[in-house]
């Protein structure tokens, strides 16, 4: 696609003018500047982080407009949704909430996702990925304009620009596996637009390269503290490293594995003995999610309906558009806070097995946080580090059993909290994807766990993503979905049609040619 009109794009969404570091969460839109007005000052370099920080986390195109997607494009909130849970075992579409030609293009609850289908579109992913490209190259260049803006603070700017890019590809190259990686923002005709794809282990290294930048420049925290879950901090990049350094441990077959999970063990320390984060208490689980800015946060959205009417849609789609299906039913044990059968007298915050609805964006205001990475991410990425670099080893699956029992424990009350172990890698697999499925239902995290964790060893335990998946679905259709997702290829999403013509050097992915 050609990005000439993203710089005007970009300029409309943001907060220009007098803006100080103080109201950088609070910015409305001013306004518009042509290309040669911008990026002369400090104010300007500080709106355009910010405008890049809200389309990461848009909910724009909303199913009440018309009970459809929107046919173009799908916003980001949108995009984790369907692509980071649909494809999964928890959550579908309910039935009768979209009219029947919106089931046929979404599919992605029934994998038979088609090029055709608007959820195949990552167009919102590439502007944002444009816009930190923008940042990156015009930022560096703003001190000697603007002399209110110190070499330390762009340094900084442009570490979370190279944060936001490396994290919008990561999304990508888990749905997609190989897309065009662009790293030159678009500004002219005359540019190049038709690029090939790159293959995953360049663009993860090009992601870890990122990060590995960004986690030097990046505040350790912020002095609001809103900031610090709000925008990337150097524990946000640790925190989406290890991430991605486990997916390369799982998907690559020439990554090496040992120093991958050793990093992750590294990053995950780095952040637990930092003690900026903890777990909330299973009885107050909601303010996760409901009022935003806790101590389990390290990186959510930022929405506050009291000031610029900053909402989403996240309520509304979660209690009219998505259901739990009913094989998930007794996944929560008693006694647990986080499901439907909670103590006599507390909200139901999770799963309500009486609607089938996830509960976590339940907030009248409309202002729910949608958050990225939580500090139980940490606990869970560093037990199954320790799981895959020590394979069996009796004393490191104590120690993994603990950090899993960490959260598990605030979880439940007091007098129902069970612990739990496992006596070898295969079954501390087994545990954490129950556990995560628990912990992070509705957050867009369910696909890409399951793709993780059976990709493992060139898919000899795929069975670990097959059997949940089909076990969603009724016995009369598994027949027929197995061999789909008997083919690891089938995992990723097609490219849109919209984008292979558009582009002559895009190939389709090699499961839908």
């Amino acid at each position: 696609m050609k990005y000439t009109s993203i710089i005007y794009l970009l300029i409309s969404i943001l907060a220009l003018g007098n803006i100080s570091c103080k109201k950088f969460l609070d910015v409305p839109p001013q306004g518009k500047l042509t290309q040669d007005q911008f990026w002369k000052n400090r104010e300007q370099a500080i709106a355009a982080i910010a405008g890049i920080y809200s389309n990461l986390g848009s909910t724009r195109w909303d199913f009440t407009a018309n009970g459809n997607l929107n046919p173009k494009d799908m916003s980001p909130v949108e995009a984790y949704t369907y692509w980071g849970e649909m494809r999964g075992d928890l959550l579908a579409s309910q039935p009768g909430s979209l009219p029947s030609d919106q089931n046929i293009k979404e599919n992605l609850d029934n994998l038979l996702v088609s090029p055709n289908d608007v959820t195949t579109k990552y167009t919102d992913f590439y502007r944002i990925i444009n816009e930190a490209n923008l940042a990156i190259k015009n930022i560096p260049n703003i001190p000697s304009l603007d002399p209110s803006l110190s070499i330390v603070e762009a340094n900084q700017l442009i570490g979370e620009a190279l944060f936001i890019r490396a994290y919008a590809y990561f999304w990508l190259v888990r749905t997609f596996k190989e897309v065009p990686l662009i790293l030159e923002p678009s500004e002219t005709d005359q540019q190049e637009y038709n690029i090939a794809k790159s293959s995953a282990d360049v663009i993860l290294a090009q992601i870890v390269q990122d990060l590995t930048t960004a986690k030097n420049t990046l505040p350790e925290w912020y002095t609001n503290t809103q900031y610090s879950h709000s925008r990337a901090t150097r524990y946000t990049a640790l925190t989406v490293l290890s991430d991605a350094s486990l997916w390369m441990a799982a998907t690559l077959p020439t990554a090496n594995k040992s120093d991958l999970y050793t990093q992750v063990i590294s990053n995950c320390d780095a952040i637990i003995t930092s003690n900026r984060f903890g777990l909330i208490r299973g009885d107050s689980f909601g303010t996760i999610f409901l009022e935003g800015n806790t101590v389990e946060s390290i990186f959510e959205t930022y929405s506050n309906s009291t000031v610029n009417g900053q909402t989403n849609n996240l309520k509304n789609w979660f209690e009219t558009y998505f259901i739990v299906p009913s094989s998930v039913d007794g996944f929560f044990a008693t006694g647990d806070y986080r499901g439907y059968t909670v103590p006599s007298g507390s909200s139901v915050i999770s799963y309500n097995q009486s609607n089938r609805f996830i509960q976590k964006y339940n907030r009248t205001t409309n202002d729910a946080r949608w958050i990225f990475y939580r500090y139980p991410d940490v606990l869970f990425m560093k037990a199954e580090a320790l799981a895959h670099l020590f394979p069996d080893d009796v004393d490191k699956l104590l120690i993994a059993a603990g950090l899993v029992n960490e959260v598990r424990e605030r979880a439940f009350t007091p007098l129902l909290f069970t612990p739990v172990d496992a006596t070898s890698t295969a079954a501390m697999d087994e545990l954490l994807l129950e556990e995560r499925a628990r912990e992070f239902v509705g957050e867009g995290k369910r696909w890409f766990d399951l793709m993780r964790f059976a990709s493992r060893d060139n898919f000899n335990n795929k069975n670990l993503l097959i059997d949940p998946v089909l076990n969603s679905f009724p016995s009369s259709t598994r027949l027929i979905m197995r061999p789909r997702l008997e083919t690891p290829d089938s995992w990723y999403l097609p490219l849109n049609t919209d984008a292979l013509n558009a582009n002559i050097k895009l190939e389709q992915n090699p499961y839908y040619k």
